[in-house]
């Protein structure tokens, strides 16, 4: 792993991007790239522009959304579990938009250091697979996450739950079929609706957006998409639900709702 020294000369208002724009540069990109950033060494960007914290960054749609952002040279902040084994391409490193940041969402402090400057949160998180540590990680978060939120001044909030919560369960499936999906995603379902009602509880503090999207697969970006048919669920690619996340987050259409997007 690499570590970068930060110099002792610049004013703290340069050293993330000072560190940031060293590593882009550097010959060993980017199989042992992995950026260790401190906290203490960072201070949020004052560039002019959207800033957003995407959250969930280093998953398959959390990839999609920091893609689609950098595209239109918005500022994004990831805070990720590791950095190692970073899923954005050596282009994306080199982007002076894109500050990595380490730590952890079930971290109030870790949070703090990231949501200061942002404009809004896309939260992409969800459970790791086989991993029963994290099967409650959506609901146990977004209570620091809104803390954070509230204490900054941030308000924009989307986040990606899951088509089978709440009223959205009533799609055209069978019998059996509803049987074993609850079965094996019965748990992840029952966190995603305890996040949801508990974003809804600030809608005095907090202006949300909620997308339960169906089954996600990585198809190409086609922007066509159906919103609110609750009796289809059909699969959606995660390109195309970044970008009506990024819609969303330029348009507000959808504030303080909760809609489900399929294909």
């Amino acid at each position: 792993m690499i570590k970068i020294q930060l110099p002792l000369t610049p004013s703290k208002k340069t050293r993330s991007h000072s560190v940031i724009k060293r590593a882009a540069h550097s010959s060993i990109l980017p199989s042992i790239f992995p950026i260790t950033l401190n906290f203490e060494d960072f201070t949020p960007s004052t560039m002019r522009g959207k800033h957003i914290l995407v959250l969930g960054a280093t998953g398959r749609l959390g990839t999609q959304v920091v893609n689609q952002a950098l595209d239109a040279s918005y500022h994004v902040t990831a805070l990720v579990r590791s950095d190692s084994n970073l899923p954005f391409t050596r282009y994306q490193l080199r982007n002076p938009n894109l500050v990595i940041r380490v730590g952890s969402v079930l971290s109030r402090s870790d949070l703090e250091k990231v949501m200061e400057g942002q404009d809004a949160v896309i939260n992409c998180i969800g459970p790791r697979l086989f991993n029963n540590n994290d099967i409650d990680i959506c609901s146990r978060s977004q209570q620091y996450i809104i803390d954070s939120m509230i204490h900054h001044g941030v308000r924009r909030l989307i986040v990606v739950s899951l088509q089978g919560v709440g009223d959205s369960s009533n799609t055209r499936l069978s019998s059996m079929q509803k049987f074993f999906g609850r079965l094996f995603t019965g748990k992840i379902l029952d966190d995603k609706e305890m996040q949801e009602n508990l974003v809804k509880k600030y809608s005095d503090q907090i202006d949300w957006t909620i997308v339960r999207p169906g089954r996600l697969f990585n198809g190409n970006l086609t922007n066509q998409w159906k919103l609110n048919d609750n009796l289809s669920y059909t699969k959606i690619s995660r390109a195309n639900v970044a970008c009506f996340i990024m819609k969303e987050l330029r348009t507000s259409a959808w504030l303080k709702q909760t809609l489900t997007i399929n294909t």
